[in-house]
């Protein structure tokens, strides 16, 4: 325990100076953290196979591409196009016939890393955006994960009694994500409207649940990846607390939805 709450004051303090700087620092920190999470699927061996050190650098570059390709800003969300999404997929399958002799980059490994980069890419390319836009947006989506989290689990304690999926996550109950979700909506909503913007408070409700929901999925979705590749965590980068995924699963979820909102909904 004494070593995880170094870790966090230690990952707090590192963040906070880029956090408030907001712009190129803030965007460079979160390339080199995706970089990081991209290295942790890398490096699970049971969803794939041993990956060549040149195609690793294939998904590093196209992650980055993906990340700063795009501009910053909610008015230009166009610089992936079908002319990119072709290269991209050249790119990933085209290499499968040069290493088909010793079989050690397949097809399905090209297409788990197609999904694993977009996904990585699309996500933390939002945490950027949301921060260009505004601080308070950018803590709006941390609080979100961060407070479903802490309710569902101390809920769960408290009063949980029915597994919400024994296969993937043993410990997480309805009674807890059902809370956690509530309690975490409605503080986070309270938060938007006096620190980002002001907004009808029953859609800002329905897009926080929804939100808050998904990163649930997000955490279980991570969790089943764990399991089927039969580690604990994802790294130990992040001394008691695991590796970059382990701690920003739900995070990166809440980012993948906020990204499909925001062409709906002004925040």
């Amino acid at each position: 325990m004494k070593k995880r709450v170094i870790s966090a004051v230690i990952l707090i303090l590192l963040a906070l100076p880029l956090i408030l700087e907001g712009k190129t620092v803030f965007a460079l920190g979160i390339g080199i953290i995706g970089l990081f999470a991209l290295k942790e699927m890398i490096d699970l061996k049971k969803s794939h196979g041993n990956i060549p050190p040149f195609m690793s650098l294939i998904f590093y570059f196209t992650f980055l591409l993906i990340l700063y390709l795009t501009p910053f800003e909610y008015s230009k969300m166009d610089g992936i196009n079908y002319q990119m999404l072709g290269f991209i997929l050249l790119l990933y399958l085209m290499p499968t016939m040069v290493y088909a002799k010793k079989n050690n980059y397949k097809t399905s490994d090209a297409f788990y890393f197609l999904g694993v980069t977009f996904f990585l890419g699309l996500a933390c390319h939002t945490v950027i955006l949301s921060r260009v836009h505004s601080l308070g947006l950018f803590l709006y989506l941390l609080l979100i994960p961060v407070l479903t989290d802490t309710f569902a689990y101390f809920m769960g304690r408290l009063i949980g009694k029915h597994a919400v999926a024994p296969n993937i996550s043993p410990n997480k109950t309805i009674e807890g994500c059902i809370l956690g979700s509530i309690c975490s909506t409605i503080l986070s909503s309270v938060f938007y409207l006096y620190f980002v913007s002001k907004m009808a408070f029953f859609p800002l409700f329905i897009v926080t649940l929804i939100l808050s929901i998904a990163g649930q999925f997000g955490d279980l979705l991570f969790s089943k990846i764990k399991r089927e590749n039969e580690v604990k965590d994802f790294s130990n980068l992040i001394p008691g607390h695991g590796g970059i995924l382990d701690r920003f699963d739900s995070f990166l979820n809440v980012s993948i939805v906020f990204l499909l909102l925001m062409s709906y909904i002004t925040f």
